[in-house]
């Protein structure tokens, strides 16, 4: 297809099943448009991120069951003064092999990471939401109307 055949399709938003031309916003809609699709893009990026993470934590988890389990820890008594806790069973934590220790170091890390990116997830879905309702009153209080 030749570029003369090309028809460009302006840019358009869709809100609550009804679309508008961008170009049709007003300037603070425009901005809101740009905003929410900046946070929309971050956030997107962060989820797989978030995903990888949900991952990793699952891994390191299965393999400090598997370090557990091999190095046949013994159980919690009432006179350990720490304890390793892995599917409701509760193992000696005071003399932990060094395999043991790094999957815990790692674990921590990743739960750590992964409650990061929790936070910051739910921090741009509050503020896609919030450009959401602005966009929405800014459309409501002009006289932009919507396409089809």
């Amino acid at each position: 297809m030749s570029e003369e055949n090309q028809v460009a399709t302006p840019p358009t938003i869709t809100i609550a099943d009804d679309k508008y031309l961008i170009d049709d916003l007003s300037d603070r809609g425009k901005l809101l448009v740009s905003d929410l699709y900046r946070t929309s893009m971050e956030y997107n990026e962060l989820f797989r991120s978030y995903n990888q993470t949900v991952t990793l934590t699952n891994t390191y988890a299965s393999g400090l069951k598997g370090e557990v389990e091999k190095a046949n820890l013994p159980e919690k008594t009432e006179e350990s003064e720490s304890s390793i806790t892995i599917e409701d069973k509760s193992y000696d934590g005071s003399d932990l092999p060094d395999t043991v220790k790094a999957y815990i170091s790692e674990l921590v890390r990743a739960n750590n990471n992964k409650s990061s990116l929790e936070f910051r997830l739910r921090q741009l879905d509050a503020a896609r939401n919030a450009y959401i309702s602005s966009l929405k009153d800014d459309i409501s209080n002009s006289d932009t109307q919507s396409i089809e």
